[in-house]
């Protein structure tokens, strides 16, 4: 920056005022001193440069750096920028005023924080006013008993009668005041249900469904179902169709899967199996239907079984009336019974009247002294 004479001005951050007088105040020292120099001194060396400031290059003279007075008076800042030290501190009436407002946030905030809770704590009181003055209307409408059960089922095993019996007997409250877990429990405590279902139907019908169980041979004094769990029943007359297995009672899953193994094999005979047997040595003993007993054994009672099937295929099938029991304990074949005076007893036992077996003398064992 420079003067009207060209000679160079360094910039100044603050009043326009200062700026001129302190140039003024430099001209004024530069114009004393090179009087004096003058007139002691030839005249200094003229030194040209080159002004990067202007478009075109010009050669001006440049008079030598002069220390340069710095006034006193603060810097203007440019309008728009915060009054604030450049050590980002604030002043004493800064300061009071911005604790003035913050103690006017934190009154009026809690002001506004007791309101708020105020007008909840009325809100619930009108609220609870509110539903008291409903309750009733509403309770007449909801307090009201059940005028019709629906019971659904195939009730084979339990009868009808017997289930709305149970149900009646715990049916003593209000259609939506029904313990509905009691009354589930009442009926599964019937041997023959297995599975209850439970539903409302608005505005008054409470439906029943009952699942019965599904027995799949008779045990004891009950029956096994479908997962091979013993069920104790006080009547087993309705189970006289079933097949009979007998055996430990914790080998009980055990002997309904071998049943159905067996069973699976036998049927594509015709031959129904009525009884299975597991003794306490783990030995197999089965009865066909005709009351055909056959001995197992206890081990590899599959390859025993169709080692039978083999057998009364080319040679049992046509006699089957005839037979008793089977052993297929062997290793290399089977053993039939037959039956007293049948066909092929006559044909295959020899009377021991007419046929005489010599009989051994009997040795004298020596004494010994």
């Amino acid at each position: 920056m420079r003067d009207m004479k060209g000679d160079r001005i360094e910039p100044r951050i603050g009043n326009e005022r200062a700026n001129v007088e302190a140039a003024k105040s430099a001209r004024r020292d530069r114009a004393a001193e090179s009087a004096r120099d003058s007139r002691k001194e030839p005249a200094a060396e003229t030194r040209v440069v080159r002004d990067v400031l202007l478009e075109s290059p010009s050669s001006r003279y440049v008079a030598p750096d002069l220390p340069i007075a710095r006034p006193d008076a603060p810097a203007k800042r440019e309008r728009g920028y915060a009054k604030v030290s450049p050590q980002g501190r604030r002043s004493s009436g800064e300061r009071k005023q911005t604790e003035r407002a913050g103690s006017y946030f934190w009154s009026s905030w809690n002001f506004s924080w007791v309101n708020r809770k105020l007008g909840a704590v009325v809100f619930v009181i009108a609220l609870g006013f509110g539903a008291y003055w409903v309750s009733g209307p509403v309770a007449k409408v909801f307090e009201r008993p059940i005028k019709s059960v629906v019971v659904e089922g195939d009730f084979n095993l339990i009868s009808k009668q017997r289930a709305t019996e149970l149900i009646s007997n715990e049916i003593d409250g209000d259609f939506l005041q029904l313990d509905l877990m009691q009354l589930k429990n009442a009926l599964l405590g019937d041997p023959w249900v297995e599975k209850v279902t439970l539903n409302r139907r608005w505005p008054d019908t409470l439906v029943v469904k009952i699942t019965e169980q599904k027995p799949i041979a008779r045990w004891g004094d009950g029956f096994l179902n479908q997962r091979g769990e013993i069920v104790r029943v006080e009547e087993a007359s309705k189970l006289s169709g079933l097949p009979w297995l007998q055996g430990s009672e914790a080998d009980a899953p055990e002997i309904l899967q071998q049943y159905q193994d067996l069973s699976q094999i036998l049927r594509s005979r015709g031959l129904e199996v009525i009884a299975l047997k597991c003794d306490n040595k783990k030995s197999w003993r089965l009865t066909i239907k005709n009351h055909v007993e056959i001995a197992l054994g206890r081990d590899q009672v599959m390859e025993k079984i169709r080692r039978f099937v083999t057998v009364y295929d080319t040679h049992l099938s046509n006699v089957w009336m005839d037979v008793k029991a089977i052993d297929v304990r062997y290793t290399n074949g089977v053993a039939v019974r037959w039956v007293t005076d049948s066909e092929m007893a006559k044909k295959y036992i020899k009377s021991q009247t007419k046929t005489s077996v010599p009989v051994p003398a009997p040795r004298t064992a020596p004494q010994l002294n």
